[in-house]
């Protein structure tokens, strides 16, 4: 009789126990197509198919795990995201090394919660996300983990105001566990809602990144924050379009030989740590490779004046540590009238000291400065109308006499941005003595230009 009241009692207590545990829901948070990477290698290299899970609770639960086909679940890694505790789950899919672990039921373990259990179907190298949460979280859980699960559930619907006024009425409470930082889970909500307030405004300045990196650090709090999440998502894409459209502007600047405008914008997708700072990087080194053989070697084309030539123009190529050449020639306007057909003697006087200048030869190298040196040859030719009777043709026209030089040369040539300015000594010995104080003996050129 005894034996049996003991016994009837102990059943008794065993199912008011039973009752009197509470129960535990779940709700799959997975969206769309997951990929699982986190495999275990030696599982990966020997063939077996592995698949993941991620469990999210609020930190209050303390969960454990287990399976109909599993010996034991790899759990291999836990964090804690503000309110949020996330197991992750690693899990073997299919068959391997002879056994099977298809139609896998998969039991969520919490002290004081009865078991739950659901059927947890994967493919190999998926991944699904489920929420644990007890839906009577609030009802007789006495005074601090009232407010405070009710400020979880705020937390996770974004309500960060509300969730403070919670946790605030919460830590008034004196059942409050003494291993609960409250203070910190304030400042954590704290710390979202001045994210919150940079996000929006780098946003409304149109600075994407850094309003994404914003709404990125809200996520790590609150993986639950979907205003967090779609701005995040947003201004990540308007940085791309920025991005795309810096690098694509830079590519036509490029490919047109614009290099400073170029210049600027890959730097702007270097500095704002665009997609393609890679790509802009090497352009930056190629424009200024570019600029730096541009300086070592230029193309000139000038106007030259002298004071018995005024109309002069030269043309060349100036490079470093090799030779290269040019051409100069230079007249004055009375060669016009020489070419005319005269008919008295005084059309033939305007003409009288018509010039021309030819010279050619080699640029050298330059100087540390934007500075080149040349030398060259030259052949200079000065017009002169023999009037005397004697030597009159027979038309009664006065012959034509060349007085001619050769004409050595050296000079400098500089550059600033794509000015180019060239100065030219030129000494000329005439053919014929007699004719030295005509032609002259010294001859300044100056020449100014664009080089490119």
């Amino acid at each position: 009789m005894k034996k049996s009241f003991l016994l009837g009692l102990f059943l008794l207590v065993s199912i008011g126990s039973l009752f009197a545990q509470r129960t535990l829901e779940k709700k799959e948070k997975t969206e769309a197509l997951s990929i699982f990477v986190d495999k275990d290698p030696a599982i990966d290299n020997a063939g077996g198919g592995q698949a993941g899970a991620i469990i999210s609770c609020p930190i209050t639960l303390n969960l454990s795990f287990s399976s109909n086909v599993d010996r034991t679940v790899d759990v291999y890694k836990t964090e804690e995201r503000g309110d949020v505790r996330f197991y992750f789950l690693r899990l073997i899919v299919g068959r391997y090394r002879g056994a099977s672990y298809d139609n896998r039921t998969l039991e969520v373990i919490a002290p004081g919660f009865a078991p739950l259990k659901f059927k947890l179907e994967l493919q190999a190298s998926e991944s699904k996300s489920f929420e644990i949460f007890d839906p009577n979280a609030t009802v007789g859980v006495g005074c601090f983990y009232q407010h405070y699960n009710e400020g979880v559930e705020l937390f996770k619907k974004a309500m960060y105001p509300e969730t403070l006024e919670k946790y605030r009425v919460a830590m008034e409470c004196t059942d409050m566990p003494e291993d609960v930082d409250m203070k910190q889970k304030i400042r954590d909500i704290d710390t979202i809602l001045v994210l919150r307030k940079e996000g929006d405004k780098f946003y409304d300045l149109l600075y994407y990144k850094e309003a994404m990196n914003c709404y990125q650090k809200i996520v790590s709090f609150n993986i639950d924050d979907q205003y967090a999440q779609n701005r995040a998502k947003e201004a990540g894409n308007k940085f791309i379009d920025v991005c795309k459209n810096y690098f694509d502007g830079a590519e036509v600047y490029y490919a047109n030989g614009n290099y400073s405008e170029a210049r600027k914008m890959y730097e702007m997708v270097v500095l704002t740590s665009c997609p393609k700072a890679t790509e802009a990087g090497v352009r930056l080194s190629e424009i200024g490779k570019i600029e730096y053989d541009h300086n070592k070697r230029i193309h000139a084309i000038l106007y030259e004046f002298s004071k018995q030539t005024p109309i002069g123009i030269s043309v060349g190529s100036y490079k470093e540590k090799k030779f290269a050449g040019y051409f100069s020639l230079s007249i004055n306007p009375k060669i016009f009238k020489l070419i005319q057909k005269g008919e008295t003697d005084d059309d033939y006087k305007k003409a009288d000291g018509a010039e021309l200048n030819v010279s050619a030869g080699w640029t050298t190298m330059k100087l540390p400065i934007p500075l080149w040196g040349f030398f060259g040859l030259g052949y200079s030719g000065v017009s002169m109308w023999d009037f005397r009777e004697g030597f009159r043709q027979e038309n009664g026209n006065p012959t034509l006499y060349i007085r001619s030089a050769v004409s050595p040369e050296i000079g400098l040539l500089g550059k600033v941005g794509r000015v180019a300015l060239r100065y030219t000594f030129q000494y000329r010995f005439a053919f014929n003595k007699a004719d030295q104080d005509e032609i002259g003996q010294f001859r300044h050129v100056i020449g100014a230009g664009i080089c490119f």
